[in-house]
């Protein structure tokens, strides 16, 4: 959590932000001094700070993790490489759809977009969407194309191309408001949609190089499925995109399981009600160290 405190140095009362943090049995803190005032820029202020927590505690471990990755895919065959993949985005496309309420397992999924000529006794939306979710990630492993809005919107356009009753939203900004079942979170109001992801857009571009890109993909799966802009399928969406900015600067994807759906969802939440983004980003890397871990036997 990062917090602001007032210290007297000197006689002088200043304001610090405050992140705590648990090292074994010690509680630590990491500050930044902000002045005898709040700056007005405190928001990308903050944003320097969550940058400078998340290099002293979790980027030092996942670039050794990296590049242990980065080692592996270039000694394995192109043939073994491509399996790999395909195999992650099986588990992928089941947990993602697990998180949403799929009745899948994962052999179905498995047999639905490797044997689709099989008979699967599941409901028609749910075989669907996961071949079409599959489709979204090869799209995702495979294009040369930016992150932008667009691209986000052809995703969602395939993944409800052939939804029963969600044809019509396929690909569409909301132009009502929704409500997040099980959430106190109130996303922003229809009107305010565009422009909030116009402003995402434009910060990602003019940030992917200057945050570290696990902070950048943190960031924006926040950011993006807190202004929820679909009628349906935000989640998906917002994992596809973490993905895609992971694999393209070539980090371990993160394969968000159905188990953690329960930490997931509060990280989330609580995020939204108390404004602090450093409540996900501790929930992010923590468990996406523990998915490479688990995903790719790097250790």
């Amino acid at each position: 959590m990062v917090s602001i405190i007032t210290k007297k140095v000197k006689g002088n009362e200043y304001f610090f932000l405050v992140h705590s943090y648990r090292e074994g049995a010690k509680v630590k803190q990491i500050q930044k001094s902000l002045g005898k005032e709040i700056p007005p820029n405190l928001e990308r202020i903050k944003e320097e700070f969550i940058s400078e927590v998340v290099h002293k505690l979790w980027i030092p471990s996942i670039e050794k993790y990296k590049e242990k990755y980065v080692a592996w895919i270039k000694k394995i065959p192109d043939l073994v490489k491509d399996k790999e993949f395909r195999a992650f985005g099986i588990r992928f496309t089941y947990s993602s759809g697990k998180i949403e309420g799929s009745t899948l397992t994962l052999r179905e999924v498995a047999l639905a977009v490797d044997e689709p000529e099989v008979s699967i006794n599941k409901p028609t939306n749910d075989i669907n969407e996961a071949q079409l979710h599959m489709k979204c990630y090869e799209n995702l492993i495979q294009t040369k194309e930016d992150l932008t809005q667009k691209l986000i919107q052809k995703w969602h356009n395939t993944l409800f191309s052939l939804h029963y009753n969600r044809e019509i939203i396929a690909g569409e900004i909301r132009e009502l408001e929704v409500k997040i079942r099980g959430s106190k979170h109130i996303p922003p109001p229809p009107e305010e949609v565009p422009n909030q992801l116009k402003e995402l857009f434009e910060w990602y571009n003019h940030n992917k190089k200057n945050f570290h890109p696990i902070l950048i993909a943190c960031l924006m799966h926040y950011r993006f499925v807190s202004i929820h802009p679909f009628y349906d399928g935000n989640g998906r969406m917002t994992r596809l995109l973490t993905n895609y900015i992971l694999h393209k600067n070539n980090y371990p994807m993160f394969n968000i399981e159905a188990n953690i759906r329960k930490s997931y969802y509060s990280a989330l939440e609580n995020t939204d009600l108390t404004n602090d983004e450093m409540r996900f980003v501790n929930w992010f890397f923590k468990n996406y160290i523990d998915n490479i871990k688990k995903s790719y036997f790097i250790k």
